[in-house]
């Protein structure tokens, strides 16, 4: 059963996933860029990806009303080397959503995994232990979520 969403933003507008590829400089894979155009992120309903990663958030291309949820252009400044946050997302990253505990879910826009979605996890920010690829696609990751009441524990 796919997962739905508890909150969710309506279709990007017009010119907003073309403006944040060019303030970031990155091309979002095609898959992604579909994503937003349907589903421009939100809340999605309690979920889980191979009984480890949840997602609470997925983040919107250009501001939105919920002021729990980030949008593209201000969590790449908050973890740009001039940002706020006291880690520092490595190149070719762009975090497009996050769990419940500070973790983040990274997308891959540059280099020969491309499309690529990671797991950042924040307590290995700084180590080469803190990325771990999930699928090789945004499609395959979303798809691959489950309700949490499929959860067997």
């Amino acid at each position: 059963m796919a997962v739905g969403f508890d909150e969710a933003f309506p279709p990007a507008k017009a010119g907003a996933i073309e403006g944040v590829e060019a303030r970031l400089g990155v091309r979002l894979p095609e898959d992604y860029r579909s994503f937003l155009e349907r589903q421009n992120g939100g809340e999605p309903e309690p979920n889980f990806f191979d009984r480890r990663v949840g997602v609470r958030y997925l983040y919107s291309a250009g501001p939105n009303d919920d002021e729990h949820i980030d949008d593209l252009d201000s969590i790449a400044e908050l973890f740009s080397p001039e940002g706020e946050a006291d880690d520092v997302l490595r190149p070719g990253f762009l975090v497009i959503g996050s769990d419940d505990t500070g973790n983040r879910l990274c997308l891959k826009v540059s280099g020969e995994d491309y499309g690529a979605v990671y797991f950042w996890d924040h307590e290995l920010a700084d180590s080469p232990e803190g990325y771990t690829r999930l699928t090789d696609t945004f499609t395959e990751f979303f798809e691959a979520l489950r309700p949490e009441e499929e959860l067997d524990v």
